[in-house]
């Protein structure tokens, strides 16, 4: 079995990662983060710690050699869900409001993202640094406009696949991080509730866990366990907005990677141009991802939608 996220750019990517590397670590299961070099401009091949030019044909043989159980995705699209489908995946894939990516992604790309090894990243900063705001969110329409693409190409049925918005999990990052372990298999409640000496050894058993993926030599030490509400609410709890960013959600710093962390932003930067551009650039993609009911929207807020996802046509 491999347990796979299958994220996007400007989509929690970061803070999901951490999340899941800390509680895997902890629980002895062994994770990769795997990202495209280019996004979020075009598509190319894979990126690891101490790797480049990963064909995604070829990802799935990559991961067995490294014997990996956890395959983290920081970009994803079509092709990378066939190729690790070759084999038995339990996964979930994260979207968030394209509208509010662009006006993340503008804020990110203008001022804090690292441009390391992203040489086109670091052009693109340069031209937002020397334009209107309102020229800039237009610019970066066009710069994103791949990994918009990809969100409606996904296709949204995969059983295998559990299907999360960025908005929900923000708001009730406690309850749906359980409802992800829970759906790949991976919680094991009933350690919760045994006295205190079973709690202290599975507390040794994470630090032993946590020490073999720190020292190579030490992997025999390594003990593969459940993981317990204790371990990934804490780890949750330890990852908080209001800890990484030092601020409330919603009170904003540009400059900051956590910028404000609060949905819907997009109707603070839009105008009746942005809005206008992003429906004939993407037409009905945020009425397919379940954000709209119909492609009448703009600046106006209305009733929110309850709706999921559907497959692209």
């Amino acid at each position: 079995m491999l347990y796979v996220y299958f994220g996007h750019h400007k989509c929690a990517s970061t803070w999901i990662r951490e999340i899941i590397s800390q509680v895997c670590n902890e629980a002895g299961i062994s994770t990769l983060f795997l990202w495209n070099p280019l996004t979020p401009m075009r598509r190319s091949s894979l990126a690891c710690h101490g790797y480049s030019g990963i064909e995604v044909n070829d990802i799935l043989n990559f991961i067995n050699e490294r014997k990996i159980q956890f395959a983290l995705f920081g970009n994803s699209w079509k092709d990378i869900v066939r190729a690790v489908s070759e084999t038995k995946i339990k996964g979930f894939h994260v979207i968030r409001d394209p509208r509010d990516i662009i006006v993340s992604g503008y804020f990110s790309h203008k001022y804090s993202h690292p441009t390391e090894g992203m040489p086109h990243l670091a052009e693109h900063r340069n031209r937002l640094q020397n334009v209107s705001k309102e020229e800039g969110l237009l610019l970066e329409m066009d710069f994103s406009a791949q990994e918009l693409r990809d969100m409606g190409e996904w296709s949204y049925d995969h059983p295998d696949i559990l299907e999360i918005k960025m908005e929900n999990l923000i708001v009730r990052p406690y309850d749906v991080f359980i409802q992800i372990f829970e759906f790949m298999g991976l919680m094991g409640w009933g350690d919760d509730f045994h006295p205190g000496y079973r709690r202290v050894i599975n507390f040794t058993k994470r630090m032993l866990n946590r020490l073999s993926f720190r020292h190579p030599l030490l992997r025999w030490l390594r003990q593969p366990m459940p993981v317990t509400g204790e371990l990934l609410l804490g780890r949750v709890w330890d990852h908080r907005f209001e800890k990484k960013a030092r601020r409330r959600k919603g009170e904003e710093d540009p400059r900051s990677h956590y910028r404000k962390g609060q949905p819907g932003d997009w109707r603070n930067h839009f105008t009746e141009e942005h809005v206008a551009a992003f429906k004939e650039k993407f037409g009905d993609l945020v009425v397919r991802l379940g954000y709209e009911p119909d492609n009448d929207w703009g600046l106006t807020p209305r009733e929110p939608v309850a709706q999921t996802p559907t497959a692209p046509r």
